[in-house]
C-alpha cells in the first residue's frame, strides 16, 4: 500500500481528518514532474474512499490557488485520469465521485489548468469529462451545477476544441441552459449565456485530426508505470490497470465520435497475456467469442435475430488494442449496453434476462482465462447516456464460485450443451466441412439448401459439430472431422461417441455421475444433470436441452 493511502487511512480510522490532511499536504510538494509522491497521490485519487478523495482534492485545490504554483502537463493528466478512472472501478470503496460531493468543485479547479484541450492526451479525457459534467449539471446541488456552468462558460473556447458527438453537445447545451434558467443575478446570467453560446458555436465546428489521440495516453501510462515502478508497490499495478481500463472505455467512445456509421456499437478490446504475443489469430479468437456473447444477449429477446459480424475500425499503434464496430439498430445497441451495465447491478442480476447474460459472460471469462488471456471490453454508442460506459473485464471479481466449480470439472458453459438432435444432419455438416474447408459461408449456404432448415437451426448444428470436436471456432474442419469422413457408415456414430466422451460435456457428465463407462450414464437424469452443472440455462431451456442430450446419449449407447 502506498504511503499516502496507508497514512490517510490510519488518521481517518482514528477519527482525525485534520491529521489526514496534514499527511497528504506533507507528501504533495512537487507538481512539476511525475515522481513517487505524485504516483502516491494518484493512487489516493483513484483507489481511495470518497472521504479520502475529498481530502486529497481539497489539499490539491489549495495548492493550485497559489499564484506561484506551476503544474507539469503529464502530472495534470495523470491526476485527472486517476479521478476519472474511478468510473471503471468495481470496488465499492473507489466508487465514482458522488453527485453532491464537494470534490466536484475541486476537480473543476484542476481542469482549469488544462490549456490545450486539442492535445491528444487531454482530448482523450473529454468523453468521460463531459459525462462527469452532465451529472454535475443535472444531479449536483445548485453550487456544483453553477460552478460547472461557470467553468464551461469561462473556459469554453478552449474546452470546445476537444472532439465530441453532436448528441453529447446537445445534451450538454440542454443541461447548461436548464441551470442558467435558474440563475437570478442578471449580470452573471448574461455573462454565462455569452460564454455558453461561444462554447456551442465553437464545438459545432470542431474537426479533430490528430491521430496521436489513439496512442498517446497508453504510451504515457507505460512510461509512468514502468516494470521497475510496478515492482515497488502493488497499488501501482492496480492504478495502472484501472487507468488502462479507463483508456479503453475512452477509445470506445472515440470510436463513436469519429465513426463513419450513423448507428451501431463501437467496441474497444484490450488484450494482455503473459504467454501470448500480439498476434492476429489470438485477437481473432477473442473477437469470435465477443460476437457469440453479443448474439446470446440478443437471442434473449429476439431468438431469430442474427447480428452482423464486427467491422475492424482501428488498430491502436503500440498496444494490443482493437477498435471494432458492429452495425446494429438503436434498439439492439440499447439492449447490449443495458445488459452490460447490469453486470454491476445486484438488482438487475435478480432479473432472469440479466442473470442469463451474467452467466454467459462468466462462461467466456473461463474460456479466455484457460487461454491465459486478460481481456477488457468497452462499449459505446451514440447517445449521451451510453457514449462513455464502464468496461467489463476478465479480471472483474463479480463471480465467487467460478474457479471452484471449474476446478472440480462440474461446470458447463451454456454452449457446451447441444440443441441439434438429427445425426444425419450432423454427418452432412461434417461432409460439407471437408468439401469446403476454408469457406464457412459456402458451408452455410449448402447446408441450408440441403437440409431446408432455418439460419437458427444451422447455428445449432454448427455448435453441435464444435462440441463433438469436428470443427474449430472459425468453422474449419479438425483432424477428427477428416478421420470421420474416412470411416464406414456403421462406425461413424461410435466414433462420435468417443468424441462426446472427450468433450467438456462428456467429462462433466462422467464426473457428475461418477462412472467409468458410457453405458453407465443414465439418459433419464439429463435434466437433473444440467440443473447442477450449467447454471446459465433457465428452466424452459433446460427441458429442451435435456431432450437433445437424452437423444445423443441413447444414440451413442445403441452403438457402444
Amino acid at each position: 500500500m502506498t504511503m499516502s493511502l496507508a497514512k490517510v487511512q490510519q488518521f481517518l480510522d482514528s477519527d482525525n481528518p485534520d491529521g489526514a490532511r496534514d499527511a497528504v499536504e506533507r507528501r504533495l510538494t512537487d507538481l512539476t514532474r511525475v515522481n513517487a509522491e505524485i504516483r502516491d497521490f494518484a493512487a489516493l485519487l483513484a483507489l481511495g474512499t470518497q472521504q479520502e478523495l475529498e481530502i486529497a482534492l481539497g489539499v490539491l485545490a489549495r495548492k493550485l490557488l497559489n499564484p506561484q504554483q506551476s503544474v507539469n502537463s503529464e502530472v495534470l493528466w495523470l491526476l485527472l485520469a486517476a479521478v476519472l478512472s474511478r468510473s471503471q472501478s468495481v470496488s465499492e470503496q473507489a466508487s465514482p465521485v458522488s453527485a453532491d460531493s464537494p470534490a466536484r468543485i475541486s476537480i473543476l479547479g484542476l481542469t482549469t489548468w488544462v490549456k490545450n484541450w486539442e492535445s491528444p492526451l487531454f482530448a482523450l479525457l473529454t468523453p468521460a469529462l463531459d459525462a462527469f459534467f452532465l451529472v454535475s449539471l443535472s444531479q449536483g446541488n445548485s453550487l456544483i451545477a453553477e460552478q460547472t456552468l461557470d467553468f464551461i462558460a469561462t473556459e469554453g473556447e478552449n474546452y470546445a476544441k476537444a472532439p465530441r458527438t453532436q448528441n453529447q453537445l446537445q445534451e450538454l447545451q440542454r443541461q447548461m441552459q436548464s441551470v442558467l434558467d435558474q440563475v437570478d443575478d442578471l449580470e452573471i446570467k448574461e455573462e454565462w449565456s455569452e460564454g455558453l453560446e461561444e462554447f456551442v458555436i465553437n464545438a459545432h465546428t470542431v474537426q479533430y485530426t490528430d491521430e496521436n489521440i489513439w496512442s498517446a495516453a497508453k504510451t504515457l501510462v507505460d512510461q509512468i508505470y514502468s516494470s521497475r515502478i510496478l515492482k515497488q508497490d502493488e497499488n501501482n499495478s492496480k492504478i495502472k490497470e484501472q487507468i488502462n481500463r479507463f483508456i479503453t472505455a475512452s477509445l470506445a467512445a472515440l470510436g463513436t465520435i469519429f465513426g463513419k456509421h450513423k448507428q451501431g456499437l463501437s467496441v474497444a478490446v484490450r488484450i494482455d497475456s503473459s504467454t501470448h504475443k500480439n498476434s492476429w489469430s489470438v485477437g481473432a479468437n477473442v473477437i469470435d467469442k465477443i460476437e457469440r456473447l453479443f448474439q446470446e444477449v440478443v437471442n434473449t429477446t429476439s431468438p431469430n435475430s442474427n447480428l452482423p459480424t464486427f467491422i475492424p475500425a482501428q488498430a491502436i499503434p503500440g498496444s494490443w488494442t482493437i477498435l471494432l464496430h458492429i452495425n446494429i439498430s438503436q434498439n439492439q445497441s440499447n439492449l447490449l449496453t443495458s445488459q452490460i451495465a447490469s453486470l454491476f447491478s445486484i438488482e438487475s442480476q435478480k432479473n432472469e434476462q440479466s442473470n442469463s447474460f451474467l452467466n454467459s459472460w462468466q462462461d467466456y471469462i473461463y474460456q479466455l482465462k484457460q487461454d491465459d488471456l486478460q481481456v477488457d471490453i468497452a462499449f459505446s454508442h451514440n447517445t449521451s447516456e451510453h457514449l462513455f460506459l464502464k468496461s467489463i473485464s476478465t479480471e472483474d471479481r463479480i463471480f465467487d464460485n467460478l474457479e471452484e466449480s471449474v476446478k472440480n470439472n462440474l461446470k458447463l458453459l451454456s454452449h457446451d450443451v447441444p440443441q441439434a438432435d438429427n445425426f444425419e444432419r450432423i454427418l452432412d455438416f461434417a461432409s460439407l466441412l471437408i468439401q469446403y474447408p476454408t469457406s464457412p459461408p459456402i458451408v452455410k449456404q449448402k447446408f441450408l439448401k440441403l437440409e431446408g432448415v432455418s439460419t437458427r437451426q444451422f447455428a445449432y448444428y454448427r455448435r453441435a459439430i464444435e462440441i463433438l470436436g469436428l470443427a474449430d471456432e472459425r468453422v474449419r474442419p479438425t483432424p477428427a472431422c477428416f478421420m470421420l469422413k474416412r470411416l464406414p457408415k456403421n462406425a461413424k456414430i461410435r466414433f462420435l461417441a468417443y468424441q462426446f466422451i472427450s468433450s467438456n460435456l462428456g467429462l462433466a457428465w462422467f464426473n457428475w455421475q461418477d462412472v467409468n463407462d458410457l453405458s453407465e450414464l443414465q439418459p433419464e437424469k439429463a435434466t437433473e444433470f444440467l440443473k447442477d452443472v450449467c447454471p446459465s440455462l433457465s428452466g424452459g431451456t433446460i427441458k429442451r436441452r435435456s431432450k437433445t442430450l437424452q437423444c445423443w446419449l441413447k444414440k451413442f449407447q445403441d452403438h457402444w
